[in-house]
Order: structure tokens, then sequence, then C-alpha cells
């Protein structure tokens, strides 16, 4: 605490530089599964594909094949995305409780608008993180069990459940995806970029201005 009093500025421009670059990576990651999604399951009920042991289940039902054999292909993108998430948001609340030791201080208005956002990400991060993605990731792996088996119509049944807690997540993913883009317009808009005469910062912190 004593290096606060000794440099401000500088420790105030690491601290907005901390926030942009969390900010901006978790809002990438959280972005990042939603694309690799739309592209790859889309591209693969068009294709014919083929995975070994579930040969049986392919000619059965082709279409639901053809997306679970997607669904391998994306699931190292959301997987690296959750592992990420584990990292970004704890590292995001860090930076804004360090905004808020050193004095940014935000306008009232939006610091609310700001905190709202925040609380909504970061809720249906953990939500996800910790709930809908493990029920997800398990009844998506009894899923894939009964299609290897074979049983058609089996594998339908437990379909039906990859597909709510595939909606349930899909949900909370667009909800954290909107709190952050509100975070970065709020805070991106908050104050120009520039610099005082005087060599204190405008940049913009947490939904609000840096006043050092």
């Amino acid at each position: 605490m004593q290096e606060l009093a000794y440099h401000p500025k500088a420790v105030t421009r690491i601290i907005d530089i901390g926030y942009w670059l969390a900010l901006t990576a978790w809002f990438a990651v959280a972005l990042c599964g939603g694309l690799a999604a739309s592209a790859i399951f889309p591209t693969a009920r068009g294709m014919s594909l083929s995975l070994e042991g579930y040969e049986g289940f392919l000619a059965a039902e082709p279409e639901l094949g053809r997306a679970l054999i997607a669904g391998f292909l994306a699931q190292s993108v959301f997987d690296l995305t959750m592992r990420a998430q584990w990292i970004l948001v704890p590292v995001f609340l860090i930076m804004v409780l360090l905004q808020n030791a050193t004095s940014i201080s935000p306008s009232l208005g939006r610091q609310r608008i700001g905190r709202l956002a925040l609380c909504i990400a970061v809720g249906a991060s953990v939500i996800s993180i910790f709930w809908s993605v493990p029920k997800f990731n398990e009844s998506l792996e009894a899923y894939r069990t009964t299609a290897r088996s074979g049983d058609a119509a089996a594998a339908a049944n437990v379909k039906l459940t990859v597909d709510d807690y595939h909606s349930y997540s899909t949900t909370l993913g667009t909800a954290t995806l909107a709190s952050l883009l509100v975070i970065v317009v709020t805070s991106a808009t908050s104050a120009p970029f520039r610099r005082r005469r005087d060599g204190t910062s405008n940049a913009p912190s947490f939904v609000g201005v840096s006043r050092r």
C-alpha cells in the first residue's frame, strides 16, 4: 500500500491496463464457444461423416450422428473456454477491487449499470462452471455411451436430457456475453482516452473515469 502513495499515477495505469486485458479476454473467451458451435455444427450436418464405434447409430440416426460427431469436434473448444473462465473471472474481479482500492471512482449511474452487469456475468459464469456444464457433460457422456451401443431409441431419449442442459448452458452463456458487452460499452464510453496536461489519466475504468 506504500507504493500506492508514491506512485499513484503509475499504479492507476497498470490497474487500468489489467482491467481492460482481463475484460477483453473474458469477452473473447465467452464469444469463442458460440462462434465455434455456429461454425462446426452446421458444417457437420452437411457432410458425410463416420466415427469408429458409432456406425450403428449413424446408420439409424444419420442427422443425430453427425451432430454427435460435431460435438466431439467442438468439445475441445468448450473445455478450453471453460478452463479460461476459471482464471479470468477471479482476475477481473481482482482488477475491479483494485480500482476501488485506488479510488478510481465511476459516475453513480454508470456504476450501477456496470455492477448489475458484473453480477449477472459472474453469476451466470459460476452457475455454468459448477452446475450446467458439469450436468451437460454428464448427460452427454451417457448419451454417447448409449449411442455407441447402437440403441438409437434409447439414445434419442437420453438426448432429451442433453438438450435440456444444453439449453441452460446456452442461456447462461448468452447472459454472460451480453453482460460483458454492457460492461465493455459503458467502460469505453465513460471517458475519452486522453491525458491532461498535468499527466493525470482520463482513461476509462470500471464503467467510470479514473480520477488520478
